[in-house]
C-alpha cells in the first residue's frame, strides 16, 4: 500500500513516505497577503510577536486568532492551512496515518481527521506515538518516556510485554523548548546588563538577534549533546558563555521534569530532550530511547491497522519481537540481593546500595535514595536495570560500567572499596 505516515512530534511536523521523511517546524507567520510557515517564521518571533503562532498544533481547536489575513480565524486554520501545505504533493485520496501525542484528546483527535478529510487524506488509523517509539526498547516491563515539545514536556508510561499498552500520561506546562530559548535568553540578557551595560530586549531587532543565536546554539545541542563555550554578539558586544554555567541553567530549567520522576520504572528520554540533559546525575538516571524507522514500523502494523473497526485511536500495538523474548524461560530472573550474610527480595521495587559503614547500619540497602546512595537497582521485566547515581567506579563481573547496565541472575556488583553484591534467585520460599 503507497501510504503517508505524518508524525505530529517534539518540535515538528514529520511526514514520512516510501523515499523519504522530511520536517516542517511547527510555527507560523500570519501576513494580510500570505502564510508563512516552518523555520521562515521564527524570523518573525520578536519583530512581529503578534503574528506569530506556535501554539496551533499542540491546541488544535477553534481558539480565535485575531489576524491581518482574512482567512485565519482560529488555529485549526493554520493546521489545515499547514497540512494542505506539505501534503498537496500526494495524490488525492492518499492513505495516512496519524501519529500524535498522548495529550491529543477526543475533541482534538476528531478535528484532526476532519483537517485530513478536507486535505483529501484517507486516513486509516491513529497511532500515539510513545507506544510507536517505544517498539525500540529490547526488554519487557514498566517505562517512563520523556519527550520535548514546542511548549511542554510530556511524560508518558507505557508497559511492554506481548503488546505495548500506554498506561497514562503526564504533561509539564511551559516546559517546551520555545520556553527554554526564552529562559536563557533572559538570563543572557542579564549578564549584557551586568557585565558591558547593555540591554538587548530594548529594540526589537536586538532582542530578535538574542533569540536567533539561543534557539540556534539549543537545537544544535538537541542534535549533537554537545556543550561547550559559547559567544553572543550584539551590535558588537559580546558575551561569553561558560559551558558550565549553561549546563547549570538547563539543569535548573529541567528540575521539575526530574523532580517530579519517581524510580518505579525505567526513564527513557527521546534524543533531543536526552541530548539537553545536562545535569551527570540526571542523565545517569535515564536512557537514550532510538528512534524508530517510522514508515517500516507502520507498515509492519498495517496487517493490525486493517483488523480494527473504523479509524482508531491506537493506544495498544503487539510487538512480536519481545513477545519472543517474554517465551523464554525465566532461570535468568534474579529475585533477590546478596551482601555478605543478608539477602534483600525486590518485590518489583526498586533498590538503594548506600555507602556502607558498619558500625552505623547493618547493612547498605535501602528503598528510598538518601544521601549516601551510589547506585539504585530497577526491575525491569526479567532483567534488573543498575543505574549509577555518582561518579563512584562499579564494576559487574569485573568489567567497568560507564552508566547503567541491564544484570539477570548471578551477576555481580563490586565497589572500589571490595564491596560485593550478589543477584541470585529465589524459586521457591521456606
Amino acid at each position: 500500500m503507497d501510504f503517508i505516515a505524518i508524525e505530529i512530534n517534539e518540535l515538528q511536523l514529520v511526514v514520512h513516505d516510501s523515499d523519504s521523511s522530511v520536517k516542517y517546524g511547527a510555527y507560523a507567520c500570519i501576513q494580510k497577503d500570505k502564510l508563512i510557515f516552518g523555520d521562515e517564521a521564527l524570523s518573525y518571533f520578536k519583530l512581529a510577536p503578534d503574528d506569530f503562532f506556535s501554539h496551533f498544533w499542540q491546541r488544535l481547536g477553534y481558539e480565535e486568532i485575531k489576524s491581518k489575513n482574512t482567512s485565519i480565524k482560529h488555529f485549526a486554520d493554520l493546521a489545515y492551512q499547514q497540512l494542505f501545505s506539505i501534503t498537496e504533493k500526494y495524490e488525492a485520496n492518499r492513505p495516512v496515518v496519524f501519529i500524535v501525542p498522548a495529550y491529543y484528546k477526543e475533541q482534538d483527535l476528531s478535528l484532526l481527521l476532519g483537517l485530513a478529510e478536507s486535505c483529501k487524506l484517507k486516513t486509516l488509523a491513529l497511532i500515539n506515538q510513545d507506544i510507536l517509539n517505544a517498539k525500540t526498547i529490547d526488554y519487557i516491563g514498566d517505562y517512563s518516556i520523556g519527550q520535548l515539545g514546542i511548549h511542554d514536556c510530556n511524560l508518558a508510561n507505557v508497559h511492554i510485554n506481548q503488546e505495548i499498552t500506554l498506561n497514562n500520561n503526564t504533561t509539564f506546562k511551559e516546559l517546551g523548548f520555545l520556553e527554554l530559548v526564552s529562559y536563557i535568553s533572559n538570563w543572557c540578557n542579564q549578564k549584557f546588563i551586568k557585565h558591558i551595560r547593555f540591554d538587548a530586549l530594548h529594540s526589537a531587532k536586538t532582542e530578535q538577534s538574542l533569540f536567533i543565536q539561543i534557539y540556534q546554539l539549543l537545537i544544535q545541542i538537541a542534535k549533537t549533546g554537545e556543550y561547550k563555550d559559547y559567544d553572543i554578539a550584539i551590535k558588537e558586544k559580546s558575551i561569553k558563555l561558560a559551558v558550565n554555567d549553561l549546563q547549570d541553567k538547563v539543569t535548573e530549567f529541567f528540575s521539575e521534569l526530574f523532580d517530579n520522576k519517581t524510580c518505579s520504572s525505567s526513564l527513557y528520554l527521546t534524543p533531543q530532550l536526552y541530548n539537553l540533559t545536562a545535569d551527570p546525575y540526571h542523565k545517569n538516571k535515564c536512557e537514550l530511547l532510538k528512534k524508530p524507522d517510522v514508515f517500516s514500523s507502520i507498515q509492519n502494523l498495517l496487517p493490525h491497522i486493517k483488523q480494527q473497526s473504523g479509524v482508531c485511536l491506537l493506544e495498544q500495538i503487539p510487538t512480536v519481537k519481545l513477545c519472543k523474548q517474554d517465551d523464554i524461560s525465566n532461570i535468568n530472573h534474579a529475585t533477590h540481593i546478596v551482601f555478605k550474610n543478608i539477602s534483600v527480595a525486590f518485590n518489583n521495587e526498586p533498590i538503594y546500595l548506600n555507602n556502607f559503614q558498619s558500625k552505623r547500619s547493618q547493612h547498605p540497602f535501602s528503598r528510598n535514595e538518601t544521601n549516601e546512595s551510589f547506585a539504585v537497582l530497577i526491575p525491569n521485566g526479567n532483567k534488573i536495570r543498575l543505574a549509577s547515581l555518582n561518579d563512584k567506579r562499579l564494576t559487574v563481573n569485573g568489567k567497568p560500567i560507564k552508566h547503567d547496565a541491564l544484570l539477570s541472575r548471578k551477576d555481580t556488583i563490586s565497589t572500589p572499596d571490595n564491596f560485593n553484591f550478589e543477584l541470585i534467585s529465589v524459586l521457591e520460599e521456606f
